[in-house]
């Protein structure tokens, strides 16, 4: 019962995140002046209203579970050895997340630099969507571990293997993306496999710091391009 559950909750979740988009745009209140930042604003706005249902629902199905990982975690517990990655088991989550997350956020920054090059963007207002890309990310990370990473684990945690739970949180976070940002085959793998190591490092480290971590340097990039992407040179 507990995983038709988790599949409805986290199914559900993920089609609100669709679906918010269109409901955004029929909100006529302006907040800024940037459409793409009062975008931003409103949609963030009511994905965290839609992540604290998600997380009411979560906690319902495993209340001792969602304890267990709802929580900083263990920043210095050690990372399991993955071969294909050189990961030797000797090195601490900290060290993975100063290591590898560095060049998953430069293979991210290498993948939008094609886009905006594409877009034709006006880098003067790169500062202007850095300074907003901060605090859109750090929601918008918040929201996506606690629906993708928490919404998974903390439910099926002890039901299935940690194998099976990592990848079944990589592919749920992955193929949205084929439609999402970065979008495509390459952004639906690339969104995969960060979603399988950030669902390792939840259970590993017992925590959601490290997870939210890394995927904030994602989004950093991500939403910093994507307001970028409104002040195309074509519209200067």
């Amino acid at each position: 019962m507990i995983p038709f559950l988790t599949a409805l909750i986290v199914g559900l979740a993920a089609a609100g995140i669709f679906a918010l988009r269109p409901v955004t745009a029929k909100i006529k209140t302006v907040l800024h002046a940037n459409p793409v930042v009062n975008t931003q604003i409103k949609f963030q706005s009511l994905q965290l209203i839609l992540t604290a249902v998600v997380l009411l629902l979560t906690y319902l199905l495993n209340p001792e579970n969602f304890t267990r990982f709802f929580r900083m975690g263990d920043v210095n517990a050690h990372i399991s050895k993955i071969d294909w990655l050189g990961v030797t088991g000797n090195e601490t989550w900290l060290e993975i997340a100063t290591s590898i997350g560095l060049f998953i956020t430069l293979g991210t920054a290498i993948f939008m630099f094609f886009q905006l090059k594409k877009a034709g963007v006006d880098y003067r207002y790169f500062l202007f969507s850095l300074l907003w890309s901060i605090p859109f990310s750090v929601a918008n990370a918040f929201s996506e571990e606690a629906i993708f990473r928490i919404g998974i684990i903390s439910p099926l945690y002890g039901i299935f293997s940690v194998s099976v739970i990592v990848l079944i949180s990589g592919i749920v976070f992955g193929a949205p993306h084929y439609f999402g940002m970065p979008s495509g085959v390459v952004g639906a793998l690339m969104a995969g496999f960060l979603g399988w190591l950030l669902a390792m490092s939840l259970v590993e480290t017992q925590g959601l710091l490290i997870a939210w971590a890394i995927h904030f340097a994602q989004d950093v990039v991500i939403i910093t391009s994507m307001i970028l992407m409104g002040h195309s040179q074509s519209k200067t």
